[in-house]
């Protein structure tokens, strides 16, 4: 995010409504962009396999294997990118750039190995044809390497150009996949996943060039990254949790005989719950592109200033005064970005009851759109307070957080199963409000104990990073050198 910022505050020195439009572009592109280029091209390309008569089987099966391939890439990266996302900004902070590079080769390898353990016990027992499956599993593991990929492209400057990545690797894929259809007469599910996996591999070229360019000198310390699993393992269940609360609903369906459904004898998923969640999920955006924006251009000038005064022993009183705005600041951010998500979860409820029964939504799926767009709004003021916790290195608080949210939406979604149709989606909603208001409590009584936080507790690398795994790794680096 401290990338984004840097280009956001020169977007932002501009005055006039036509620099504030470029900005909020620049943010939409480089936050969801990719998320909103696949939603329409998914959306596209189920349009036209329809047009041309692929039966609703073979659909599914495509809608299954994209799926898939998104949630568990997340899902798997999502505690691994945290910690990387955390070592990376150490070495820079450290001016220690020339261990960027090594440690991309290291984690690429390192989840690449993982992806392959995940991907084969998945695909061993499928009774799916082993072309499909291969390409499938390429869709998985390269989606999950774009994830890693993007974690180091916070530190280069070059987002418009990798922003525009997305869009030219999907243009590219849409023609693969089109080209092999018309004209080598490959099956058509199968040619989409491939035209997939062309868009993806565009990607991850245009960004391991960006990131190879940016960084030039080289270490040997490819695996130094892992000893943040010692020290830093909070923020590595913290996101992972947060990642896994946003999906184990979901898999409580999943699990339900007569409510899921099993595609090819591979895929289980629950159309009746899965399709509301996934529009639903959409409302949450505008918070994802309003929150950088306003974190890196408003809060976070005030947090420096607050510290800056503390580490250059600054009088008692201009810490104090500066300790007032920053923590006024925070509230400020926070209350405009609920109200602004709120406007948006107000049109995503009327604009779903209206439109979205045009398109096949039964009550019972308008019913679980409706809790699920309010349970969004929920999950993301508290995604919100989260992240802010982390900015102060409170890891336990924000880990608890996502330890509830996981816990209780998984736990409350079973409950509103049994209780029946009406409800699906209560559970998730009740999740949300109850991780809403914890992260509130943890916050405010952060606040309260901040100078205890701040000069009491000592944090740190070289403090929690010992121990046997430390030299484990530091025998793996001096091997490698």
């Amino acid at each position: 995010m401290a990338g984004i910022g840097f280009e956001l505050k020169k977007l932002f020195k501009d005055k006039g409504l036509l620099s504030t439009i470029r900005a909020y572009l620049y943010s939409t592109f480089v936050t969801v962009g990719p998320i909103i280029i696949s939603v329409l091209v998914i959306t596209s390309l189920q349009f036209l396999l329809k047009n041309i008569g692929i039966k609703t089987n073979r659909r599914e099966l495509l809608q299954a294997t994209i799926m898939y391939a998104f949630v568990f890439s997340v899902i798997v990266s999502s505690g691994y990118c945290m910690m990387l996302s955390r070592y990376l900004s150490d070495r820079l902070y450290m001016e220690r750039k020339e261990d960027v590079l090594p440690s991309l080769y290291g984690a690429l390898t390192t989840i690449i190995m993982v992806c392959g353990i995940i991907g084969f016990l998945f695909y061993y027992r499928s009774p799916l044809d082993l072309v499909y499956k291969f390409f499938s599993y390429i869709l998985f593991v390269g989606i999950t390497v774009e994830m890693v990929l993007s974690v180091y492209v916070s530190a280069i400057r070059e987002f418009k150009k990798v922003a525009f990545s997305f869009l030219y690797g999907t243009i590219l894929g849409l023609i693969t996949g089109y080209v092999l259809i018309k004209y080598k007469g490959i099956d058509e599910i199968l040619s989409v996943v491939i035209g997939f996996d062309v868009c993806i591999l565009v990607v991850i070229i245009v960004l391991a060039n960006e990131i190879q360019k940016y960084f030039t000198q080289k270490s040997f310390l490819y695996f130094n990254f892992i000893k943040y699993f010692e020290g830093f393992h909070l923020i590595f269940f913290t996101n992972l949790f947060f990642t896994m609360g946003l999906y184990v609903h979901n898999f409580a369906f999943w699990m339900m005989p007569g409510i899921n459904r099993i595609v090819q004898s591979t895929y289980v998923y629950a159309p009746l719950y899965d399709i509301p969640a996934a529009y639903a999920f959409l409302s949450s955006i505008p918070t994802m592109i309003i929150f950088v924006v306003k974190v890196e251009t408003g809060f976070y000038e005030k947090y420096k200033n607050y510290f800056a005064l503390i580490n250059s022993g600054g009088a008692y009183e201009d810490i104090e005064v500066a300790k007032k705005q920053m923590i006024k600041a925070v509230y400020k951010e926070i209350v405009y970005i609920m109200k602004i998500q709120l406007i948006f979860t107000i049109v995503f409820l009327i604009g779903g009851i209206r439109l979205l029964p045009l398109i096949g939504f039964t009550s019972n799926m308008i019913n679980s759109y409706s809790l699920l767009v309010l349970g969004y709004y929920c999950v993301i003021t508290m995604f919100v307070m989260m992240t802010i916790l982390l900015y102060y290195d409170h890891k336990k608080a924000a880990c608890s957080v996502g330890l509830i949210f996981v816990s209780t939406s998984f736990v409350f979604t079973l409950i509103s199963i049994y209780i029946g149709q009406n409800i699906y989606g209560l559970g998730f909603f009740l999740s949300g409000l109850i991780s809403f208001l914890f992260a509130s409590m943890k916050l405010e009584k952060y606040f309260e104990d901040i100078e205890y936080h701040v000069f009491c507790i000592q944090t740190g690398f070289e403090k929690n990073a010992g121990g046997k795994l430390s030299d484990f790794i530091d025998r793996i680096n001096k091997i490698g050198g």
